[in-house]
């Protein structure tokens, strides 16, 4: 719930009324829809372009005007309407004076073959020759890039404004722009600018992009928010044949497949500067398939791309995602280098649904390339170095520098953000939607309260077990932040705690270090891993409704320091210490009890340790400057490694033990198939210890999908000393619910999953035990697979997510606590996404 752009979104459902609205169809003299027609009210800055069956809708607050509809190659036409004005068939008729080079193809009702189809041969030339159009025909390169992403309200009618403004209202009113509909309000919150210089060595396939000048204004400091939204295009690289986008690959319409995915028409073809350029429109076949529709310009001779123009269809199975559109802008230099000038991506996400009457949340990122220097290299090792940002202000420039810089932000933007910043009921909206993303209430004082998902949760322990945690916070960027929780058991009676505090050292090398100290308990059977988190924070007691008894819980009373050492962006390594006392929970339930060197019997294991890691995670996007950062939700690979170390003796330890574990975790987009993450881990513990260190197989008692967990597993039903695992899920992001048209409006989307465990234990590390729990191991390999759906809910709120799940033959041992678990479960996830 914490990092998903869908939790960003505010927003309040809300119908506005307009003054005139007009419906209509665009055909040609053979009663072929035209998509793509502009339809204008003159004298207004109200229009709108017909769809692909030539329809088309139009709001406008004025009760009369003329209507003005043209498209290339036809003649334009003009008609009077007013508020009786119905239904509107239009007819344009082709211009009588067209260039002898326009081809007017329609949009064929029956499919083209490819090899009947005008399009394709333009497009196939266009395949053969794109790896060796554009920048990668000169060996070095260089340009500046000017990048804007601004975040703000949309589909504002007077009654919100008159709320923000109030006695301001009429002063005011004139700095607000009018929505892309034309008839409602946009309110930018947020702004970001950043200027930087881009070196490329092709030789060498190397990319240096150093940040000459960043600044930014609005209400993006309450938390990491509008940071991680910033963020949400990424370059979209339409020469690729598959484009990532929201966690989803979307075939490009410049795809060498892409006629399995789209319908080409070879519209028309002008003459511009000498230079003959082919219209082409592309939509998807199937209105579900992860896709765009637009239309591209295609030069011919070298047979580049002139501009495109493409958006997300409105019934692709995206939530929250009204609209998605982007805009590129080439130049040519040559016959044969093609340069990017300009690319405008546009986002519209909504809360509740994709209604065109609802508020809404606007993102929209502008990118300008100028200043080119072809073939100008520098010495190799510069294109290998980079200039890093390690301080929130360090690329500040004074207002001087940015009016010699050019601007693609008006002035009046600003103005407006510096105004609307501080009224009460923005700031209200964008503390929401921080609150709402990461869990955590503004309480003043730079100080916040939270998370709030783990308020509440039941054991048979503590009975119901309330959680309030909290943390400092002063700008996203702190350096010094302190963190922690108090807990309390209705049944047990007992207040738990915890509490943290880190230190940002250095900027560069970016070093920090923290400490901890812990006395709560804790359900150690539930993870295997963990690096740099210092508090326990497992889910085994943080769930409100699970499975079966669970006693299997341990008081933990910790103290534990972090020293963390970045290498590089996304490679850190880092040291551990801890002084840990283990005992069970609920001794008359559940023993972890071992015989000592000296044949004595001890129920409390005091664990002194050291853990030295190795964190790499490549193409990770990584957002704050301070001591706690967030990453984005984009798909990169993890790879942990940890080596730990248990001394017996200092500082009281009762056991001397070496363990080693690793994960690896590899999310893969696999086309329109789909994304599979994959995960592998594996551990061995070197010594002699007793259950609270050895390796539980991750079991999950609660009747809610844990990531990386076994749902039908008991805690302790497996422990090892030696074991191995592996989680797969395949998520199809509907292609195949897509393709079946009953389900295909549901929006509904498939999965499956399978996961195996494998397992082993000494027979030193069986004799020393005394604990009730009886030691079996999954050494004839354990594995659960399973089918599920997703994106279950009404309208955008598709959290919901159903598995069926089943396990291979597995017995407990004989005098197990818990009675067998099931061989078949229905579990219930949360997932929102897009």
């Amino acid at each position: 719930m914490k990092n998903k752009i869908l939790h960003l979104l505010l927003l309040i459902t809300t119908s506005v009324s307009a003054q005139l609205t007009l419906k209509g169809k665009v055909v040609d003299e053979f009663d072929n829809p035209l998509p793509f027609v502009n339809v204008v009210l003159q004298k207004t800055t109200h229009g709108t372009v017909t769809d692909d069956d030539g329809k088309f809708l139009l709001k406008t607050k004025k009760y009369r005007g003329i209507l003005e509809i043209s498209f290339v190659g036809f003649e334009t036409q003009t008609i009077k309407v007013s508020e009786n004005t119905k239904y509107l068939n239009i007819v344009l008729k082709e211009e009588s004076n067209q260039l002898e080079e326009v081809v007017v193809v329609t949009r064929p009702k029956k499919r083209l073959k490819k090899k009947e189809n005008p399009a394709y041969k333009i497009l196939k030339e266009h395949w053969k020759r794109k790896r060796k159009l554009g920048l990668n025909l000169v060996n070095h390169y260089q340009y500046k890039k000017h990048s804007a992403i601004e975040i703000g309200l949309n589909n504002l009618d007077t009654v919100f404004l008159k709320s923000v403004f109030k006695k301001n209202y009429d002063k005011e009113i004139k700095q607000v722009k009018y929505d892309s509909d034309g008839v409602n309000y946009y309110i930018p919150v947020y702004l970001q600018e950043t200027i930087s210089q881009v070196y490329g060595d092709n030789k060498n396939n190397n990319v240096r992009e150093d940040i000459k000048a960043e600044k930014e204004e609005g209400l993006g400091a309450q938390g990491f928010v509008f940071d991680r939204m910033s963020n949400t295009f990424q370059n979209v690289d339409i020469f690729r044949n598959n484009i990532r986008l929201l966690q989803k690959s979307f075939v490009s319409p410049l795809s060498s497949n892409g006629f399995a995915t789209y319908d080409y028409v070879l519209y028309d073809s002008i003459v511009k500067n000498d230079q003959k350029l082919y219209n082409i429109y592309f939509f998807p076949r199937r209105d579900g398939d992860l896709a765009f529709q637009g239309n591209v310009w295609i030069a011919d001779k070298n047979y580049s791309v002139r501009r495109i123009k493409m958006a997300v269809h409105k019934k692709v199975n995206l939530n929250f995602v009204r609209g998605l559109s982007f805009d590129k802008e080439f130049e040519v230099k040559n016959d044969s280098i093609y340069l990017p000038t300009k690319n405008v991506y546009d986002g519209d996400f909504t809360l509740v649904d994709k209604n065109d009457t609802n508020k809404g949340l606007t993102i929209r990122k502008t990118i300008t390339f100028s200043d080119y220097l072809l073939d100008k290299p520098k010495p190799d090792n510069f294109y290998l170095e980079s200039v890093e940002k390690i301080r929130p202000d360090q690329f500040k420039k004074d207002e001087e520098f940015w009016d010699k810089s050019g601007k693609i932000v008006d002035e009046d933007t600003y103005t407006l953000i510096n105004t609307v910043k501080k009224k009460k009921k923005i700031k209200t909206i964008t503390g929401f939607i921080n609150t709402v993303a990461n869990g955590y209430f503004n309480t003043g004082h730079n100080f916040q309260i939270g998370p709030f998902w783990t308020l509440f949760a039941n054991n048979q322990v503590e009975g119901f077990r309330t959680k309030l945690g909290f943390r400092t916070f002063k700008t996203k960027d702190d350096r010094f932040r302190v963190g922690g929780h108090i807990a309390y058991g209705f049944k047990d009676k007992k207040f738990k705690y915890g509490l943290e505090s880190r230190y940002l050292l250095s900027y560069k090398p970016r070093i920090a270090v923290g400490v901890a100290y812990q006395n709560d308990i804790e359900q150690l059977g539930s993870s295997l891993l963990n690096t740099t988190q210092l508090l326990g924070n497992t889910f085994g007691t943080t769930a409100l409704l699970n499975r079966g008894d669970n006693f299997f819980l341990s008081k933990v009373h910790k103290i534990a320091t972090n020293f963390d050492y970045q290498v590089k962006l996304n490679f850190h390594v880092g040291v551990n210490f801890s002084h840990s006392r283990i005992r069970s929970a609920s001794e008359a339930d559940f023993s972890m009890s071992y015989v000592d060197e000296n044949g004595n019997f001890q129920s409390q294991i005091t664990d002194v340790a050291s853990d030295i890691y190795v964190s790499y995670t490549p193409g990770r996007f990584v957002y704050g400057l301070g001591v706690e950062r967030r990453f984005g939700r984009n798909i990169f690979p993890t790879f942990v490694l940890n080596y730990r170390k248990g001394y017996k003796g200092p500082f009281n330890g009762t056991h001397s033990y070496d363990k080693i574990q690793f994960k690896y975790n590899h999310p893969i987009l696999l086309g329109e198939l789909g994304l599979l993450d994959a995960t592998f881990e594996g551990g061995k513990t070197f010594g002699t210890v007793p259950i609270g260190l050895l390796n539980a197989i991750p079991a999950n008692q609660s009747f809610s999908l844990v990531k990386n967990t076994f749902a039908l597993l008991n805690y302790y039903d497996f422990v090892t000393d030696t074991y191995a695992a592996t989680h797969l899920e395949h998520h199809f992001n509907g292609f195949i619910f897509n393709r079946i048209p009953l389900l295909k409006k549901l929006k509904l989307r498939s999965l499956v999953t399978f996961r195996a465990a494998y397992g082993s234990i000494s027979d030193a590390n069986r004799a020393i035990s005394r604990s009730n729990i009886n030691y079996n191991t999954p050494n004839d390999v354990y594995y659960e697979y399973g089918v599920g759906i997703e994106n279950i809910g009404y309208g955008n709120l598709r959290f919901l997510r159903i598995d069926a799940i089943w396990r291979s033959n597995y017995t407990p041992p004989a005098g197990a606590l818990v009675s067998p678990t099931p061989k078949f479960a229905i579990r219930i996830g949360i997932r929102p996404g897009l």
